[in-house]
């Protein structure tokens, strides 16, 4: 394990600098319990994922940090042809992490490909409350 990465923080609100300000927006959208799909952009090294694993966290809890490594097969239509895109993700139960830039000049259709097909899904916040319902049942 990388030292970036044993180090990284693990809770929104022990985030520091620029990212303590989207650290306490998403914690507020988090306890509303409005949090709908999120998408994370940014420059390499701006603190997208820890943002996104903190959030993830502070949603499902530990469960986020069981993730698996695969390949997918993006297969997307334009109006002139088919493409066809292998791209690795990471995902666990919660989330689904892609770099489009992988794709070259195809990461346009992937981002919106991604966002189509999450759209169709239910939603995170649909998620939570159903978790929350399990959680009371107990």
């Amino acid at each position: 394990m990388l030292w970036v990465d044993k180090h990284r923080p693990k809770r929104l609100d022990k985030l520091v600098h620029h990212n303590k300000r989207h650290g306490d927006q998403l914690k507020k959208l988090v306890a509303q319990g409005d949090c709908p799909h999120l998408l994370f952009y940014g420059p390499p090294g701006s603190g997208k994922k820890t943002l996104c694993l903190g959030t993830l966290r502070e949603l499902f809890g530990p469960g986020v940090e069981k993730i698996k490594s695969e390949v997918k097969l993006w297969q997307i239509q334009l109006p002139s042809r088919k493409v066809e895109v292998e791209l690795a993700t990471l995902r666990s139960n919660y989330h689904l992490e892609l770099n489009p830039a992988e794709a070259g000049r195809k990461d346009v259709h992937v981002v919106q490909e991604v966002i189509k097909e999450m759209a169709k899904t239910k939603s995170s916040q649909t998620m939570f409350l159903t978790q929350q319902q399990q959680q009371q049942q107990q």
